[in-house]
């Protein structure tokens, strides 16, 4: 049984389930938004994958689970209980129950993921990331996070005011920063959440997608500085040197990754700076555009 951690409309998980079927593979979509309502699970905390998980009223031995692939992890919903003036206090302590009994779960599960809880938790410490690759000879971006304004100011003209802003965890676009938006009011924001700053590395974008000890890479041409917000760019098969595949999977290793989609910046001087290395990118648009067997160096992973 193989089990897929997201929804069965998404496309990625949809394409996933579809090669499964075609190799004759059992599959069940887990969509962690349903436990524990609909999601029931039993294991023996101090017995690695002795208990059952029913989900759709078919319940799975854990020693059945041969592999489990990664793509989205929505966490336990939150519901809101009604207790006349304890409602607060036990919505938020059922939702933290919820949260710790799964997440206990996805790192006791032993089987063959792609890719683990621990690779996801060490992705949402990104700053942590950044320092562990510098500290391994990985070329990253110089990176500052700070609520603190005299010290984004300082790092601006240390870096010659050619810097970026992005979330901590991610999930908006890279923005430059410029005088005009060094406002006050600007500023200010900072005290209501930090943000994340990085040189500005100038050149093209390269996408690697890397599984284990294969590597399929290609230059991203975008008119954009994130190139996600240009929904015309190309890419282009290139291949890396030595030395920066080396560094690929140097990344992995760190990061806990068996596949991943790795961002680099090639710089116009031909510098490889890595900006990030993601644990479940998406890859159906790449493969189709390149002709990469991302799919089935996937399908292989999870039938290892």
């Amino acid at each position: 049984m193989i089990v897929i951690l997201g929804v069965e409309n998404e496309a990625h998980a949809k394409r996933v389930a579809t090669y499964l079927q075609a190799k004759g593979e059992e599959y069940i979509f887990l969509d962690t938004q349903n436990y524990p309502n609909s999601i029931f699970l039993d294991w023996e905390a101090t017995e690695r994958n002795k208990g059952n998980i029913t989900i759709n009223n078919k319940k799975i031995p854990l020693s059945d689970i041969k592999s489990a692939y990664w793509r989205n992890f929505s966490d336990v919903k939150y519901e809101h209980f009604e207790d006349g003036e304890n409602s607060e206090f036990l919505s938020s302590m059922l939702e933290r129950e919820r949260r710790s009994a799964l997440h206990s779960f996805f790192y006791s599960l032993d089987t063959n993921w792609v890719n683990s809880m621990h690779a996801f938790d060490l992705h949402k410490k990104k700053a942590f990331l950044t320092s562990e690759f510098k500290k391994n000879g990985i070329r990253v971006p110089k990176t500052l996070i700070t609520n603190d304004k005299d010290a984004l100011i300082r790092f601006y003209e240390e870096n010659d005011k050619n810097i970026i802003y992005k979330p901590v965890l991610g999930g908006a676009y890279t923005q430059k920063i410029t005088d005009e938006s060094l406002t006050d009011e600007q500023l200010a924001t900072l005290k209501v959440s930090p943000v994340q700053f990085q040189e500005f590395v100038d050149g093209v974008d390269i996408r690697v997608y890397a599984f284990k000890n294969t590597l399929y890479s290609a230059i991203i041409e975008a008119s954009t500085i994130d190139f996600r917000e240009d929904m015309e760019s190309k890419l282009i098969p290139v291949d890396l040197p030595k030395k920066v595949q080396e560094d690929c999977f140097k990344m992995m290793k760190i990061a806990d990754l068996k596949y991943s989609g790795i961002d680099i910046r090639l710089s116009n001087k031909g510098e490889y700076v890595f900006i990030e290395a993601n644990p479940a990118p998406m890859f159906i648009h790449a493969e189709r555009v390149t002709g990469f067997p991302l799919t089935e160096e996937l399908i292989k992973l999870l039938l290892s």
